[in-house]
């Protein structure tokens, strides 16, 4: 066979593998372009099945990249300003986020600056739980939005996505910051400074050491996680408590449960009457500089004050007039007293529930259903909903436990 000859078999076989590899492309194109489509489509629960597979898929997320990407910033895009984040958004972030790459990194630190505060919190979150250490400037520079002052929800999902670092540069951020806040996000972030160690230096020793004799309050041991805030409680100083459960907080809700249920009476005293006792008490003790709000519900939801006050005398009294004048009466519209909770003031810190009973109408009635949906909205305000259960039965006590503990709050069996 001459050199002719081999020159035109070469030329032939290199025609063939560019054709090959022009197809793969274009078949790899076109179902990118599908995930993108299904993915950015109006159907969520299409949506989620999409990325339920994908995640459930070895190293489909990392070889899907490029497409998740992509939706992503077409979610962005799409969610207004004041609109609940989608669950789907918010699974497709993550799982942008659990890939760990530079690629990654580069659309979530686009995502900080969403106009949405939904889609700014959530991308700030996957950087911390996916430690892109490199994002710590990016997610320091968050302070400058209006939700910053704003928002109590945005404060408190800033500090813990860079306590998540587990990085000095973040841990020094804090400790700056921390001054500059107070109540409930002062609180957790003394809890997390006290226990840093050297681990959360990289071994540096000199800057650790720094930073201690620099930082207030000082530090000496290890991180604990946000997660577990209601399991592991450091008793920094002395605190106003109700039924028990110690008031960190400066911006709380009382919501009381005044169904006909509460009329019900042990030693002379119903319940609703105990429980009138035990609030007065607490609003009597409430510092000067805090804020709060009451909320009473039983068929319909009456919030006291459409927005949280100052802890003055005078509207101390007004609180407890109007706490004594309560009346036990109707049903039990449990869901419609948290959802208010979460439409309330934005720089709500905590709340209190007290109930003694299931819920017996509302929007919602199962509990589980109330938690998931409570749970989902709160990850956006972060509110710890501590709860207490007057004479409840073991179901409505593990509803109670469940919704408190996946907010970090904490639960009280009461009488």
């Amino acid at each position: 066979m001459n050199s002719l000859s081999l020159k035109l078999i070469g030329i032939v076989l290199l025609a063939c593998c560019t054709g090959i590899f022009a197809s793969q492309v274009s078949v790899a194109a076109t179902t990118d372009a599908r995930l993108v489509k299904i993915l950015s489509g109006k159907n969520e629960a299409v949506r989620m099945k999409a990325l339920a597979t994908i995640e459930n898929t070895p190293g489909k997320a990392l070889d899907s990249l490029t497409s998740l990407c992509a939706a992503a910033r077409s979610h962005c895009d799409e969610t207004g300003v004041d609109e609940i984040v989608r669950p789907s958004t918010m699974e497709l972030l993550y799982l942008v986020g659990s890939t760990r790459v530079p690629e990654a990194m580069t659309v979530l630190v686009e995502m900080l600056d969403a106009q949405s505060e939904g889609i700014a919190i959530v991308a700030a979150d996957a950087l911390g739980k996916n430690e892109f250490i490199a994002s710590i400037d990016d997610l320091k520079r968050q302070i400058d939005r209006d939700e910053f002052e704003s928002s109590y929800g945005f404060r408190f999902n800033l500090v813990r996505a860079l306590a998540r670092m587990q990085d000095a540069a973040a841990w020094e951020f804090l400790a700056e910051l921390r001054d500059d806040l107070d109540g409930q996000l002062r609180f957790e972030i003394d809890k997390l400074l006290k226990e840093v160690n050297e681990a959360d230096f990289r071994g540096d020793k000199d800057r650790l050491q720094a930073w201690q004799t620099k930082s207030s309050p000082q530090i000496t041991l290890k991180p604990a996680g946000f997660e577990s805030e209601s399991r592991q409680r450091l008793k920094l100083v002395p605190t106003r408590n109700y039924y028990g459960i110690e008031i960190e907080a400066k911006r709380m809700m009382f919501i009381i449960d005044h169904s006909g249920s509460m009329s019900d009476t042990v030693a002379g005293y119903s319940r609703l009457d105990r429980a009138k006792i035990e609030l007065i008490r607490t609003v009597k003790e409430l510092p000067s500089d805090s804020e709060f709000a009451i909320t009473f519900y039983s068929d319909d939801v009456r919030p006291w004050q459409s927005e949280l006050l100052e802890a003055t005398d005078i509207n101390k009294q007004k609180a407890i007039t109007a706490i004594q004048q309560l009346m036990p009466g109707g049903w039990t519209n449990t869901y419609g007293a948290l959802r208010r909770s979460m439409l309330f003031d934005s720089q709500l810190e905590a709340v209190f529930l007290l109930t003694d009973g299931k819920p017996t109408c509302g929007d919602i009635v199962a509990p589980q259903a109330i938690i998931n949906d409570i749970v989902h909205r709160n990850r956006f305000r972060h509110l710890k909903i501590n709860t207490i259960g007057i004479a409840v039965d073991g179901s409505m006590q593990q509803f109670l436990k469940l919704l408190a503990e996946s907010t970090a709050g904490e639960f009280r069996q009461a009488e």
